[in-house]
């Protein structure tokens, strides 16, 4: 079964992106398969298979209820914007065509429309949003994705110095909806850049931030037996608390009595501080001698 669209973003978003007004209307022709290939700004990189063969089932008993978005590469072929899951679909239930929108779209665009037709379909994980997201944010900027957040964090720091670029940003995320740029790139953006094991459990429905505090830990096996401890149940503070380095106490005493204990520390102190480290002393002195 075809997942539902959630129309009010693309009817935002109509006046930024030719054709997304028009993705519910019915199609003004067909094409066939082989004349189309997947577009280049596809923000989703893993189709699950078990949901790809529900919908092929759909397809083939109703056939494509919504049609693809295409735009002309020359020579009878069409790239899609917009729908690759739907003709991956239809290639499972053998069909030989497929009802398309056909529309004359620069980089841009495409890569606005591909980006907002992914965000319009439920059950994105949060991978796919977030690329998705930031694919907006990239073709609002005239940007490869790639240094799109580097971009908005300076933009963040000095609105004044681009303000147009603040309000187009402003104005595609506030069409979007659920967060603005500046919440985007502090709090998710981060979990395109998690090792793939990390990125492959967020796909499998860890929560992002804990997947953000497994994904500073190095070893492989060690963010394995995280992601089986988060999965299992463990908390955003618990899991913080486990890569967190764990203070040697002893270890500290021992370096500082060592230093301390080097007539040569004291010597390379000028008198100020000499005097402030003897004071300290002091008063390490007196905690040491009060009784417990």
């Amino acid at each position: 079964m075809t997942r539902k669209t959630r129309p009010v973003i693309g009817a935002r978003l109509s006046g930024l992106v030719e054709g997304m007004d028009s993705l519910s209307q019915p199609a003004a022709t067909t094409l066939p398969l082989a004349r189309l290939q997947p577009g280049q700004f596809q923000p989703r990189s893993y189709f699950d298979p078990a949901s790809l063969d529900e919908l092929a089932r759909s397809v083939k008993e109703q056939g494509v209820l919504q049609p693809l978005l295409v735009r002309p590469l020359g020579g009878g072929t069409f790239e899609i914007v917009a729908g690759e899951r739907r003709w991956r679909a239809a290639q499972q239930a053998g069909l030989s065509e497929v009802p398309v929108l056909i529309r004359t779209l620069g980089d841009t665009e495409a890569r606005l429309a591909a980006a907002v037709e992914n965000l319009q379909r439920e059950n994105l994980n949060v991978i796919e949003e977030v690329r998705a997201r930031l694919q907006v944010a990239a073709a609002t900027l005239d940007l490869p994705e790639a240094g799109a957040v580097a971009r908005m964090f300076a933009l963040d720091r000095h609105p004044e110095s681009e303000p147009e670029l603040v309000a187009r940003l402003d104005t595609a995320f506030g069409a979007l909806g659920g967060e603005t740029w500046r919440s985007f790139i502090r709090n998710r953006a981060a979990v395109l850049n998690l090792p793939e094991d990390v990125q492959d459990a967020v796909r499998a429905g860890l929560d992002y931030r804990k997947a953000l505090i497994i994904g500073r830990v190095e070893q492989a096996g060690e963010r394995a037996e995280l992601i089986a401890r988060a999965q299992a149940g463990a908390t955003v503070q618990q899991l913080r608390e486990a890569v967190s380095p764990k203070a040697d106490t002893g270890g500290n005493w021992k370096t500082l009595a060592r230093r301390l204990g080097d007539v040569r520390t004291l010597e390379r102190l000028g008198t100020k501080k000499r005097e402030r480290a003897e004071k300290l002393l002091r008063q390490l002195e007196t905690l040491l001698a009060e009784p417990d």
